[in-house]
């Protein structure tokens, strides 16, 4: 594994979040919140990958963007899934975020500090599965079998479930891994890279469809679940 192929993934990476944030942007006002923020949260990617540089350039910690951007991701994906669930259980909500900014600033303080935060990607990636395990649940409860291919969400859920999957995998046997590699570390990475660019892909195909419902004469699309609406529908 050569510094030009994972440099390569990077910026395959840096072009799908672009694609993906340009996706979630057009046609601004027609767009559901959810949609707007997974935007924002690829474009956080973007801004904290150049930003590394820039940190790089003055002589600072370059993994200071990466960490402030994990507390940015946390809270816009939970806040998608939180309208998800139509603003429902937010006792549950409020307390894994607390958990987490808690688990996060103790760990940027005292355990990781300003490495490569893993045990908080880690509690990230753990919360995200379940938010989306919870999410598709739901979704098989509330809409029929045949609906779920037109739901961006589902493919949205789907991509970050993989990538959570893998992503957790990664980051906690990371010592085991990078052994198994022969202290390869460039091998591991590419990896995680490579998972990332079909967790791309994947959003792209969610992103696209929400566009599609956008742009439709109706003006609406199946974004979400609605338990009221999904149940009738189940009943016809």
């Amino acid at each position: 594994m050569t510094i030009e192929t994972f440099m390569m993934t990077v910026k395959i990476i840096m072009v799908l979040n672009g694609v993906i944030a340009l996706l979630s942007f057009l046609f601004y006002k027609r767009r559901a919140t959810h949609i707007k923020l997974l935007g924002l949260n690829f474009l956080y990617q973007i801004v904290a990958y150049f930003s590394m540089a820039v940190f790089d350039l003055k002589g600072m910690e370059v993994n200071i963007p990466g960490n402030i951007q994990l507390f940015f991701t946390f809270l816009t994906l939970t806040a998608i899934y939180y309208i998800q669930f139509q603003k429902r259980y937010t006792r549950f909500f409020l307390v894994v975020t607390i958990l987490y900014l808690v688990f996060a600033v103790v760990n940027i303080l005292f355990i990781q500090k300003m490495y490569v935060n893993s045990y908080t990607v880690a509690f990230l990636d753990f919360a995200v599965m379940v938010y989306c395990i919870l999410y598709f649940y739901r979704l098989l409860i509330e809409l029929p079998a045949q609906h779920l291919q037109r739901v961006p969400m589902f493919w949205i859920s789907t991509s970050f479930l993989v990538q959570s999957a893998g992503d957790f995998f990664l980051f906690m046997f990371t010592a085991y891994l990078t052994k198994f590699f022969f202290n390869d570390v460039l091998i591991y990475w590419t990896i995680h890279n490579l998972l990332l660019m079909v967790h791309g892909l994947l959003i792209i195909v969610g992103v696209s469809f929400d566009l599609k419902n956008a742009i439709s004469p109706s003006g609406k699309g199946q974004t979400s679940f609605n338990v009221s609406t999904s149940r009738r529908r189940v009943n016809e």
